[in-house]
């Protein structure tokens, strides 16, 4: 029946996807619920990763409260996770209207000065809905750096959802020419910077007082292009809707592509990321082993 393992895992992903469609977008939220409660409790997936991560950032909150985040960073994922499911069939007032692009005038304004964007966002809120609404809202495809999935079925349809409203995709691993000549042709690069970097040759910096490694490249194409950019977190409202906050970086005048430069831009980066995990705790991605070394 199957040709083999891919193709029975994309069917019943396929069957999964159908079925969140059918139950609704607000009805998701129990579902959501239900999911969390089987990994958090049950499964316990990465749960000491999580604790780990918790602990390390906020030591001065009780355990009740972090027992609390844990639980609800569980919920938001999976709300994530369902809510992608829903892209593909929104219509476009729909999205406009499910994520409020706070100040998308800073984000205009880095665009108007010519030489491209990178859009750095993190694993937080729900990522996916804001590059579809900030491409649409901005009218300006954004080129979506994103991981293959292990399984290329599930990627494609991943692809895809990406680019329902005009987003493109690149893969991650692509040649950096390609990105350089996004960047030249005036394009915008959206890219998902909160990612743990490569102990040999990565970039220092401190999250939460903590030292964790981080990408050079982005920030070294940057300096070397005299490209904006430009942060953007996509943070869930408590009537379900989300907002997109922006905040550009400046880039600073007197630093090169050195590697002074690049962690000074990785740092504000950094930076903007906590604020943002300090007022909603529970959305960001603590699954992740960003304090590994």
């Amino acid at each position: 029946m199957f040709k083999n393992k891919n193709d029975f895992e994309f069917t019943i992903f396929s069957f999964a996807v159908k079925l969140v469609n059918s139950i609704g977008l607000k009805n998701i939220r129990y579902f959501a619920k239900f999911l969390a409660a089987l990994f958090y409790h049950v499964l316990r997936i990465r749960r000491d990763v999580v604790f780990k991560n918790l602990h390390a950032a906020f030591p001065f909150f009780d355990g009740k409260k972090l027992k609390d985040i844990a639980f609800n960073n569980y919920y938001s994922f999976a709300l994530t996770f369902l809510e992608a499911m829903f892209i593909p069939k929104l219509m476009r007032k729909q999205l406009d209207e499910f994520v409020i692009a706070e100040n998308i005038d800073v984000m205009q304004k880095a665009y108007n000065k010519g030489r491209g964007v990178i859009l750095l966002t993190a694993h937080f809120g729900n990522w996916e809905l804001g590059a579809a609404s900030i491409g649409s809202q901005l009218n300006i495809p954004i080129n979506v750096l994103a991981k293959p999935q292990r399984n290329p079925l599930v990627s494609e349809w991943m692809d895809n959802m990406r680019q329902t409203f005009g987003n493109k995709v690149t893969l991650l691993g692509t040649n950096v020419r390609e990105i350089y000549k996004v960047l030249s042709n005036k394009g915008i690069v959206g890219i998902v910077g909160d990612q743990r970097g490569p102990r040999e040759g990565g970039i220092r910096v401190k999250l939460f007082g903590q030292s964790t490694v981080t990408y050079p490249g982005t920030a070294a194409i940057a300096l070397k292009l005299k490209t904006p950019i430009v942060v953007t977190i996509t943070c869930r409202r408590p009537d379900y809707k989300y907002s997109c906050i922006f905040e550009e970086i400046e880039l600073p005048e007197n630093y090169n592509s050195s590697e002074e430069g690049i962690t000074y831009i990785n740092q504000k980066y950094m930076e903007i990321l906590e604020k943002y995990v300090n007022l909603y705790p529970e959305q960001w991605f603590w699954m992740h082993n960003i304090w590994k070394y």
